[in-house]
């Protein structure tokens, strides 16, 4: 029976490995998105495999180009159910869209609340601190404080 596994793959070499793998007849699987039109790997580092844990070899896996080795748990292959792989491919679409977003403020861009006690205030993105907090440079006071907001809070200027 055939299982999805775990691969660790060399810094920044996953597309290495899956056209080598892929060359070698394995099914491979790495959630790419585009963002800003570049290819970003949504598992910096791994890659699934599609193998048949008795019919298949497995040696010229961890010898081919790009490829580490299998993640392991001791001495158990980690295995990711199917269920997991659907998840992941019916959710790329939706992981872009997010990462999108993401990277909708640069650090330097003035930016307005829109709401909550700095209502129409002026602010200076700084950074993310999560997928919805941001952290502002804002005058308060006479000095630049930084300020820990909601993301949907904001509009760039």
């Amino acid at each position: 029976m055939k299982n999805w596994y775990l691969i660790k793959t060399k810094t920044r070499q996953e597309s290495t490995a899956v056209i080598n793998l892929e060359n070698q007849e394995y099914i491979t699987y790495c959630p790419i998105v585009k963002i800003n039109k570049k290819n970003v790997v949504l598992f910096p580092g791994y890659i699934f495999i599609y193998l048949d844990k008795n019919n298949e070899n497995w040696s010229p896996i961890r010898s081919t180009k790009g490829v580490i080795n299998f993640v392991r748990f001791g001495s158990n292959y980690a295995q990711v159910p199917e269920h997991i792989i659907e998840y992941i491919r019916v959710n790329q679409a939706n992981s872009e869209e997010k990462l999108k977003k993401l990277s909708k403020f640069k650090k330097g861009d003035k930016v307005q609340i829109t709401d909550g006690v700095f209502k129409n205030c002026i602010a200076i993105f700084k950074s993310y601190k999560s997928e919805e907090r941001i952290i502002l440079l804002m005058k308060v006071l006479g000095q630049q404080q930084a300020i820990n907001i909601k993301q949907e809070l904001l509009v760039a200027l």
